[in-house]
């Protein structure tokens, strides 16, 4: 009994510093949209992995090298500002998208407790997405996803407002907000 109440002392002691070299933790964003339009329709305006541009606003221009697993895409934003992303799985049937970036670039710099920090044109890191049509009694049901990390990796436990997990997860809820309420506009006129 003594030697659990020391492990156990011991395991109190030190979730402290367990928890803070954790880090940040992994977000998760979702929003859904429902589309009086045919699923197969709705899905053939979203699947092509080099023409996001057509639908979403946000968007100038999508540079692909093919539309099936491991392609690859650079978006251009409306700002200049891009972002490399590599199809991991299309899956035509499921009606089914997976998708992640590999790198974006930088929108400028902020001020980090003194230190120059870079703020990537989209606030997160190690961000990874699932966009997928179902059907609905009303058409059909569109679902984007991500997980993600926020963008601050510095060494202070109070990152810059910029960079936070508020900052990570209102971008992507926007960016994903924006496409599909484009989208449905679109497709229901």
């Amino acid at each position: 009994m003594k030697l659990f109440t020391r492990l156990f002392t011991l395991a109190i002691m030190f979730m402290p510093i367990i928890v803070l070299a954790h880090g940040a933790p992994r977000l998760k964003v979702e929003e859904t949209i429902i589309i009086k339009a045919a699923p197969a329709d709705v899905w053939n305006a979203i699947k092509n992995f080099d023409d996001i541009h057509s639908w979403h606003p946000a968007i100038e221009s999508t540079k692909a090298s093919g539309n099936e697993n491991g392609a690859t895409r650079t978006l251009t934003l409306g700002n200049g500002g891009t972002i490399e992303e590599t199809l991991k799985k299309l899956d035509n049937e499921k009606m089914v998208m997976n998708y992640q970036i590999t790198s974006m670039s930088n929108a400028g710099d902020i001020d980090d407790h003194g230190a120059p920090h870079e703020v990537p044109v989209v606030p997160v890191s190690k961000y990874k997405a699932w966009l997928s049509v179902k059907a609905d009694a009303e058409g059909s049901k569109v679902s984007w996803k991500g997980k993600f990390f926020r963008a601050y990796h510095g060494h202070q436990n109070v990152p810059p407002k910029e960079l936070d997990d508020n900052a990570a997860k209102s971008a992507i809820s926007g960016i994903y907000k924006a496409g599909l309420e484009n989208l449905k506009t679109q497709l229901e006129k």
